[in-house]
């Protein structure tokens, strides 16, 4: 069977064709992903493939790194968070333990589920007029939901729908674990997500709709497994880190890998995945992504903001890298030749500035529609950015404020706007590492213009500048590298105050790796038997010496590029369901006789002995996975299999059993 794999990214939007029977890629191709309108990347890369080979293939799989990115950047729809039976004092003492840094978009509502004492639904009637108002979709999580299988949450969602058809995230449909308020980061994500999953499918729709492609298409989700687009559209959290987990899954196929650490570096981010024994590690509880942490289940990725369009800022005459993907100045000027103008003006001045003068802003989507979601200067920025990028210099100019006074921050957190500068891109255009840009000789006049001025602002020679950026660059995998195989190696340790001073080691031992040998009494140094693999389109600029700093060797297949492409294509539908048995002591523990042992369904059920319980679980799992794997999108289910857990807790003598996770897994098959 041939299929066609489909990646888009934060830069690039890559695409392939392959043969599944024989494994082997039959062509691979890269375009520049198009924020302001998908559509563009996508047909691009569609249109540079064989078009006998298209016509030969009988599906396509899709993965991507915009989910990924806009829960980094914290960039999505507006979401209401509505916590039920949750105190506010809670989230504000817990909520940045799973992502959240502040309760402005919650609403509390007092409830006890297990006393049956319901919300006070009059008042809450009172407020759905201002959540409709404000806010594009809403989400709830109920505390001890398992008492009533999440009835509350189901009550909110039909009160709200009575009054406005509008998406309501119910988080106990999704994630029946305990912790309300994990569940509620994920039912949250969710929400926020929809619209940015939705933009995505309605893209690929209209590209394969005009390129008269009739084929059917799945995506992947953060575990490695496909599911059907609906499935996707209704819970897009669970793809959060599909566009990852493809590459690391591409990586292992393409190189054929055993013990290996793989980078994947994109625009926006970088994402490592350890393989072992030739498979990648399983994060059973939960992904994290950036500081959200879900219940999500998927290959263990750690995801850190470094891309090659990370923005290169300045403070106090120091270079340094931050989090937030901005468009690359060379790629603006290639697309907005008139921008050079400006470039040039900033770059004429007597000298630097605090600000970035260089950097400029671009409209990515219109706020028709939405006026009342925003300031009177908010729409008239839109308004003077509908012509083309501006730069920050002339924007406040135009409207008669200060530079210092121009705040687009909410505009560029809700994708509205997107900034352009100086990133580890433009420092390669400049080295010659970057060449593929249609108007290169554009491309690298303003990333030497934006190079004068940010040499200018910190005093720099500007020819140091993007060897600066590569060390950055260089040294923030390296730290990260270390941090996360020391976090594998000591995965039952707790923080303490090694962890903290961990970077710190880090960079030293990097300098030493990096630098001159001097002799010293004191060396700090990493290692590891694992080998680095590469891929994502940056990568092999930097990885082989951060590999070197290891002391370990690097590889790069020539596929790497599109790694993340063929990823999309291996798998098959798969859903894991847990069911929890716990033990329920009697007054003492170690009176076998009061031992009860309790089964989360969708109610409690209690047996006298765990093998009974444990039994139950299996049949209950099953039956959920079996009729999950149906609404993922497969046809016909080709294996169930279980697995036990035992959870245990110290006591004086020794341990003591909590109770055990019953996990089952069905597979099916999609086409």
């Amino acid at each position: 069977m041939i299929g066609i794999g489909i990646d888009t990214g934060g830069t690039c939007t890559d695409a392939v064709i392959y043969d599944t029977d024989a494994k082997e890629i039959l062509a691979g191709v890269k375009s520049e992903t198009t924020h302001e309108k998908l559509e563009i990347g996508i047909r691009e890369s569609l249109t540079k493939l064989p078009k006998e080979l298209v016509s030969r293939a009988s599906y396509i799989s899709l993965s991507t790194t915009l989910a990924t990115n806009a829960c980094v950047e914290n960039k999505g729809g507006r979401v209401c968070l509505i916590f039920i039976g949750v105190p506010e004092k809670t989230l504000k003492e817990n909520g940045w333990r799973y992502g959240f840094s502040n309760t402005e978009d919650m609403l509390f509502l007092d409830a006890e589920p297990e006393k049956g004492i319901e919300p006070d639904w009059d008042a809450f009637e009172e407020m759905i007029p201002e959540i409709l108002k404000s806010y594009d979709s809403v989400a709830v999580s109920q505390v001890m939901a398992m008492e009533n299988n999440g009835e509350y949450e189901r009550e909110v969602r039909e009160r709200i729908l009575a009054q406005k058809e509008i998406t309501v995230v119910c988080a106990y449909e999704i994630f029946r674990e305990l912790n309300v308020i994990k569940r509620g980061a994920g039912a949250f994500l969710n929400a926020r997500l929809i619209p940015v999953i939705e933009e995505f499918f309605d893209a690929v729709h209209n590209v394969l709709l005009e390129l008269e492609i009739p084929l059917p298409f799945l995506i992947m989700r953060s575990d490695g497994s496909l599911v059907s687009e609906q499935y996707a559209k209704n819970y897009p959290v669970e793809t959060l880190l599909c566009g990852p987990t493809a590459s690391v899954k591409g990586a292992a196929e393409l190189m054929s890998a055993q013990q290996a650490v793989v980078i994947d570096m994109g625009g926006t981010t970088s994402d490592v995945a350890l393989v072992k024994d030739g498979m990648p590690k399983i994060e059973w509880e939960g992904v994290r992504v950036g500081g959200w942490q879900t219940f999500v289940r998927g290959i263990e990725i750690d995801t850190f903001a470094l891309g090659g369009d990370s923005r290169v800022e300045y403070h106090n005459q120091d270079i340094f890298l931050g989090n937030r993907r901005v468009l690359p100045v060379s790629a603006l000027a290639d697309r907005y030749p008139q921008v050079l103008g400006e470039l040039e003006r900033v770059e004429k001045l007597d000298r630097g500035n605090t600000k970035p003068l260089y950097e400029h802003l671009l409209l990515m989507k219109s706020v028709q529609g939405k006026e009342s979601y925003y300031t009177d200067e908010e729409i008239r920025i839109c308004q003077l950015l509908e012509e083309g990028p501006l730069g920050i210099f002339q924007l406040a100019d135009r409207l008669g404020i200060d530079v210092y006074q121009l705040d687009t921050g909410r505009l560029e957190q809700e994708g509205i706007l997107l900034r352009s500068g100086f990133t580890p891109t433009d420092a390669m255009v400049i080295k010659g590492d970057r060449t593929d840009l249609p108007n290169l000789d554009t491309a690298k006049r303003a990333a030497l213009l934006a190079q004068a001025f940010l040499a200018k602002s910190t005093r720099r020679d500007a020819e140091d500048i993007p060897e600066e950026v590569y060390r950055l660059v260089k040294e923030k995998l390296f730290c990260n590298f270390v941090r996360i195989l020391w976090k594998d190696a000591h995965a039952r340790r707790k923080a303490g105050t090694m962890e903290e001073n961990l970077e710190e080691l880090a960079r030293e031992a990097f300098a030493r790796e990096t630098g001159p040998k001097d002799i010293a009494f004191y060396q700090a140094a990493f290692s590891t038997d694992a080998e680095v693999l590469g891929v994502g389109a940056p990568i092999h600029v930097f990885v082989e010496d951060v590999a070197k700093a290891l002391h370990t060797v690097s590889r790069v297949s020539p596929y790497s590029g599109v790694s993340n492409a063929l990823g999309a294509l291996l798998g098959d539908a798969c859903v894991y369901e847990t069911i929890q048995v716990r033990v329920q002591y009697g007054i003492s523990l170690w009176d076998e006789e009061d031992e009860q042992y309790m089964v989360y369904g969708d109610k409690k059920e209690f047996f006298p002995t765990v093998e009974e319980a444990v039994d139950y679980a299996k049949e209950l799992a099953g039956q959920r996975a079996e009729k999950k794997v149906i609404e993922c999108g497969a046809n016909e289910i080709t294996s169930v299999t279980f697995e036990t857990r035992e959870r245990e807790f110290p006591v004086y003598s020794g341990t003591m059993l909590q109770g055990v996770d019953v996990t089952a897994c069905a597979r099916g098959r999609l086409l």
